[in-house]
């Protein structure tokens, strides 16, 4: 008999959390490898194809080194899209070292796992579908404001969830910085709940 599928990694590293309510907080990403959705805008598209298998225990060893470097560090699963491999048995190994775990999904897929912090960044290429499971587990909802997103969409979102929805900039947009805070000011206007300004701290800070 075959043996379990090891997660494809893209790349594990440290740096600080650029986005979301976490927001300049010490972070080691364990980036996945694989997204089927090919967003026009993605801004870690090298994550699409490729990446190494690794057991559950070297991704495990990995953190750890960096956590001797960057103690107190929480961990950060991204992609690529991780909810697109199996991360009951990573999910398993993390959490009996009691690391602090947050997700950072597009909000497609569902998997029953344990872990802290659920980011759910729902895209147009997707229609903004949301996996039904998912609308409990949510801790943050991230929104990159491209021409598609508008209030109808947003409405919806907010009608499914009352976490915290936060307006990103897309990156490759001349006008992102106008066009997010129109939409903003929109949101406030109308008195949508918990809409707030979001930035990328990374590319403020020219870090990975």
């Amino acid at each position: 008999m075959p043996g379990p599928l090891m997660p494809k990694i893209n790349e594990i590293f440290w740096s600080a959390q650029g986005e979301g309510l976490n927001s300049g907080v010490s972070s080691i990403f364990i980036r996945m490898a694989g997204c089927s959705l090919r967003c026009p805008y993605c801004d870690t598209s090298g994550a699409w194809l490729g990446g190494r298998d690794m057991s559950p225990a070297k991704i495990e060893a990995a953190v750890d080194l960096l956590q001797v470097a960057y103690p107190g560090a929480r961990l950060v699963i991204s992609g690529g899209e991780p909810l697109e491999q199996d991360l009951k048995e990573l999910a398993k190994v993390l959490r009996r070292k009691h690391y602090f775990v947050a997700v950072e999904t597009n909000g497609l897929h569902f998997q029953d796992l344990p872990f802290d912090w659920w980011t759910v960044s729902p895209k147009d290429a997707a229609a903004y579908r949301v996996h039904p499971r998912l609308w409990a587990r949510i801790s943050e909802i991230k929104l990159l404001v491209t021409p598609a997103l508008d209030m109808t969409v947003l409405k919806k979102i907010r009608g499914r969830s009352p976490a915290p929805i936060i307006l990103q900039p897309e990156h490759h947009d001349r006008d992102r910085f106008r066009r997010t805070f129109a939409f903003f000011r929109a949101c406030s206007l109308q008195g949508i709940a918990d809409v707030r300004l979001g930035l990328q701290l990374h590319r403020v800070y020219r870090i990975s």
